[in-house]
Formats: C-alpha cells, structure tokens, sequence
C-alpha cells in the first residue's frame, strides 16, 4: 500500500467520528465479565480493539455482531476460560495492559504476546503494581514481553502511588482489584484518563475518583449494560488540525467524546487561536459527548507544561504539525513518555519535522519548534513512520499544507487506530490518494 497526502484547497462538510479506542477496549472487557448480555453500538473496529475481541473470544466469551452493534454474553469476574494458544495483541499496549489485569485473578495460565513493536515497551510498570498484590506475573529480563501469568493464592488490594501517571497502569490495577481482598486506592501525581473508572461506575462497581485518587471497593458483581460507544477525540484531532492549518476550512465532527482527561488538545488548539467551537453537549452512558465545529484559523506558538503532557501523550505528534504552521516557537516540557510509544516518538517526529525544514530542537527536557505561519508550504520528501500509526497520520496532515506532496511510508499501520482515516479524509476534502 502507498499513500500520498498532497496539498488541498480547503476542508468542508460533517462527519461522525468513529467510536473511541479506548473506550472500546474497556466496553469489551466490561462486557465479558459481567452477568448477562450487554449491547454495543459503534465500537471502533480497528485492529487493536479486533485483537482485544479475538482475545476474549479464545477465553471463552461470546460475542456476536449484529448490524452495527455487537453483543458480549459475560461470564462474571471469573469465568474466563484458558486459551490453548497465547493470546495475541498485535500493537496494542492498551489490550495487554488491561487484560494482564484481568487474567490475574483468574483460575489458570496465560502467556501474553504482541507484534515487534509492542514487545519492545515496558511492561515492568504494570509488573511491579500487581505483583505487590500477589499476583503471579513475569516478563521478559528485560522486563517486556512475552507475559506468564500463574494462579495466584491470595490477591490482595493495594495502595498504590503512581511514579507516571498511567491510565493503562491504573486500569491493570483497578482490573486485577475485581478478584482481591480489600480495597485498592490509586494515587497520581497528575491527571490520566479516567474512562476504566467510568465505565467501572457504569456497570455498577462500588468506585469513587478524582482527578488524581481513585478507591474501589469491593465489588461482587458487573449488570450488563447497553451502550454507545463516542466517536475518539484522538482520531478527530487530526482532521481538527487540519482544518485549523487549510485555507478556506469549516467543518463538523459530530458526537465526539469530551471526557475532560482527553481533550486537552482542544484547550491548546484554543488558546493557539483556533477557531473551534462546541456545541450539542449530552453523553453516552458516563462519557459526555459533543459537536466540534473548526474553520481556518491564523496559529500561535504554545507551551507545554509537564503536567499537560499525560492528557495530551497520543495527540502530541499532531499538535507538533499545528505549531509547525503557527507563529513563533512552541516549547514542549518534559515529553519523554513519547520516546515509549508505539515507536520513539520523538525521534520520528524529529525526523519528520527536519524534512519539513522546521527549526526544532531539544533545550534541555524542552523540546522546541519553530513555526513559519500559516502560508508555509512543506517541501515534498517521504516521511518514514516506524509503522507507528499517529507519526503516519500526522505527516499526511501535514501534506495537506505541502509545496505538491508528502509520500507515508508503512501507511498500513493507520488500520490498528483509526481504519477510516483516509476515507472519512477525502470525504472532507482532504487529498489523500492510495496505490
């Protein structure tokens, strides 16, 4: 596959944004091992969140897709069943994170197992938490994968400080919790996000959170539920970028989620100088959800304090190609979670930005990048992605704004996020042509 973003004229038209990745992993789980059937609508079908459906099937779970919407019989805490195969997660730090949880508590063996790229991050993060709970759990010596977990005797709740703020962290914790004695509680030092605790709530767990604690009690039970699944502010980013950068843009993406640990971006992109605006608030089960309209917008540089980063991680690379066509120079303190990605992030995007021929540096722990403004037009070069799904979507963004074009190398891993990107583009006016 080639995929080649070359310059446009302008982003009109509405779309709806497909359903959230990550909360689309922790409806699936949720629905698996709660008491009944649950329904749900628009759970986004990339690959990463196949692997995670795949992988409770192979433990037992039935899971039926009917039209639009896929139906989960739960089996309880408890009522997986052992796989005779490893279970595999493809690039997906999320599913194994979420699902070493899980299977600690059950009554057998799991080996856990990812592509190349996910068996390079660290999984000691997760290792060390549940292993003080008494879970039975190893890595490799190098602390990645591939996972062994055991029966364990006794499963216990923990206190637990948070060194990095972790969403995936937390939610391994907080999974893990289901089948311990005691009560966990969860301290950070910043914000994540909080979609677990949500849908924790959602399916009748007895949970309290804040912004930086989380207490879960014990709990006997998850109801099955019925639920929608809201279109992911981290796929919308790159067409909302995009319109801020194009001449001539206005669009709408409808019923996006606007849980406030995602949309971070959208604060930034706001105080930037985008012209973004919200409207048609509601929500989907616990997640509130909105319409995002964005027209062309002059950009100004942004800084990025440390504490921003955990609720901006994902959509980093973008916001690095909106503050190459802003004015002035961005400072982005503290981004060194970005080197522990689906790729070195940084590096990529260093890479990527330097055939650009936009200034950008390292200060110390702060990043920075020079912007030329609006009207600069990129020069034509091919940006390599380290297969690496947002560095490969982020650079076909920065096409639309090129002298003629950019070429994306390894385009095909844009299909374990956002399968629809290049489709939902053209739709909108994006120039995106695929050999």
């Amino acid at each position: 596959m080639k995929l080649i973003s070359k310059s446009c004229e302008g982003l009109h038209g509405e779309i709806k944004i497909p359903g959230d990745k990550s909360i689309s992993h922790r409806a699936l789980i949720c629905a698996s091992i709660s008491d009944g059937t649950s329904k749900i609508s628009n759970l986004q079908e990339s690959e990463d969140v196949i692997n995670t459906l795949n992988s409770l099937k192979q433990l037992g779970i039935n899971i039926t897709k009917e039209n639009a919407s896929y139906h989960v019989e739960g089996k309880g805490f408890k009522g997986l069943k052992e796989s005779e195969n490893q279970l595999y997660f493809g690039n997906s730090g999320t599913g194994i994170r979420l699902m070493s949880g899980l299977l600690s508590i059950q009554n057998f063996s799991s080996s856990l197992i990812g592509d190349e790229s996910l068996s390079k991050r660290p999984m000691k993060r997760i290792i060390e938490p549940l292993s003080k709970m008494g879970v039975n759990i190893s890595g490799s010596k190098e602390g990645t994968l591939p996972l062994r977990i055991t029966p364990a005797k006794n499963i216990n709740g923990i206190n637990y400080k948070m060194p990095v703020a972790s969403a995936q962290v937390k939610s391994a914790i907080l999974f893990a919790s289901l089948g311990a004695k005691g009560d966990t509680k969860i301290i950070e030092k910043s914000i994540s996000r909080d979609h677990t605790e949500r849908m924790f709530e959602y399916f009748g767990a007895t949970i309290t959170f804040s912004e930086k604690e989380t207490i879960l009690k014990k709990t006997n039970k998850f109801t099955s539920q019925n639920l929608e699944i809201p279109g992911d502010f981290s796929s919308a980013a790159f067409f909302i970028v995009a319109a801020l950068i194009s001449k001539n843009s206005d669009i709408t993406l409808k019923e996006v989620g606007m849980n406030p640990s995602r949309i971070a971006l959208l604060d930034k992109l706001v105080e930037m100088g985008g012209n973004i605006q919200v409207s048609n608030f509601s929500s989907f089960g616990k997640e509130p959800v909105a319409d995002i309209n964005v027209k062309s917008s002059v950009l100004y540089s942004c800084e990025v304090m440390s504490d921003d980063v955990p609720n901006l991680i994902d959509e980093l690379p973008i916001l690095f190609i909106a503050s190459s066509f802003a004015k002035g120079i961005s400072r982005f303190n503290e981004i060194e979670e970005l080197k522990h990605k689906e790729s070195n992030r940084l590096k990529a995007m260093q890479e990527g930005l330097d055939k650009m021929k936009i200034k950008n540096f390292l200060d110390g722990n702060v990043f920075c990048i020079k912007g030329m403004g609006k009207d600069y037009k990129s020069p034509n070069f091919l940006a390599e992605t380290y297969y690496d799904h947002r560095i490969a979507m982020s650079f076909a963004i920065a096409g639309l704004n090129s002298s003629s074009s950019i070429e994306i190398a390894s385009p095909e891993s844009i299909n374990t996020s956002f399968p629809e990107f290049i489709d939902l583009g053209n739709r909108l006016g994006c120039n995106f042509e695929v050999s």
